[in-house]
C-alpha cells in the first residue's frame, strides 16, 4: 500500500488534496480526516508516545479501506495528525509525509473566523511538556492562542521531520509550482496537467461567514500581539 499523510495546521487547503487525488489523479483516492482521526489524541501525542492498539487501530482502518479500492496510492489529507508523524511512520514506514505552511496571518484569521479559540480549543500549553505559555494563557486574546498555536503546530511537524515542506502560497499563488511537487512526491501521481489547474482555480472549504477581518485590517494593537509570539517562527518561514 502506498500512501502519503498531508498534515498541517488546518486552514491551508488540504480539501482541495482531498478532491485533487479523487477526481484529478486517476490512479489514487484520498480521505479528509477518516476515522480514527485521532481528533483528540492530537494533543495527547505531544506528550506520550502512541499505544500498541492505536497503531494497530490507525493501520488496519485505513488498510481495510484500501483493500476495497483499485487504486494504487492513498492519500489522506488531516492535520490531526500533526503531533502522530511516529505513529504514521511506525504504522505505514514507506508513507510520505507532506506538511503544509501557510502565512501565520492569514491561518490565524481563517480559524479565528471558524470560532477557534473562541468557543472551542484545540490544543493549549499543558499539553506540551515545558511550555512556558502556560503562564499567560490565562491572559491571552483568541488571536494571541492562535498564533500560539499555529507557531507549535509547524514546529512540531518540523521536529518530527517530514519527507516534504511545501507553503499555501507556492501551491495556490504564483506559478503555482507547490502543487506538482507534491503530486510528484508518489510515483503513482497520472494526472493531466490542464485538469489540475483547473481545480487550481477553485476554492474548497469557504469560511461560511467572515466576521474578523483580514490582517491588513487589523488595529496595531493586534498585530503586535501576534508578532510577539509568533514572529520568530515566521521570519523563519519567510513571512516577515
Amino acid at each position: 500500500m502506498k500512501a502519503a499523510f498531508i498534515v498541517s495546521t488546518g486552514r491551508t487547503g488540504t480539501d482541495f488534496f482531498t478532491t485533487l487525488y479523487n477526481e484529478v489523479v486517476s490512479n489514487a483516492w484520498s480521505l479528509h480526516e477518516p476515522k480514527p482521526a485521532f481528533r483528540g489524541r492530537a494533543r495527547e501525542f505531544l506528550q506520550r508516545d502512541p499505544t500498541p492498539v492505536e497503531k494497530l487501530r490507525f493501520r488496519a482502518s485505513r488498510q481495510l479501506r484500501h483493500l476495497l479500492r483499485p487504486e494504487d496510492c492513498y492519500i489522506e489529507t488531516n492535520y490531526h495528525l500533526f503531533a502522530a508523524i511516529p505513529l504514521i511512520r511506525e504504522s505505514f514506514p514507506d508513507a510520505y509525509v507532506v506538511h503544509v505552511v501557510r502565512d501565520g496571518r492569514a491561518v490565524v484569521t481563517s480559524w479565528l473566523n471558524r470560532w477557534r479559540y473562541i468557543t472551542n480549543d484545540h490544543i493549549r500549553p499543558e499539553h506540551v511538556p515545558g511550555d512556558p505559555a502556560v503562564d499567560h494563557w490565562g491572559d491571552w486574546n483568541p488571536l494571541q492562542k492562535l498564533a500560539w498555536y499555529w507557531v507549535t503546530v509547524n514546529r512540531r511537524v518540523e521536529q518530527t521531520k517530514p519527507d516534504l515542506t511545501v507553503k499555501f502560497e507556492d501551491i495556490f499563488k504564483g506559478e503555482r509550482k507547490g502543487v506538482y511537487r507534491v503530486l510528484e512526491l508518489l510515483p503513482c501521481s497520472q494526472y493531466d496537467t490542464e485538469d489540475v489547474e483547473k481545480y487550481l482555480n477553485r476554492k474548497v472549504n469557504r469560511n461560511p461567514m467572515e466576521f474578523f477581518p483580514p490582517y491588513a485590517e487589523w488595529p496595531e494593537r493586534w498585530k503586535k500581539q501576534f508578532w510577539e509570539i509568533a514572529g520568530e517562527e515566521m521570519r523563519k518561514w519567510g513571512y516577515a
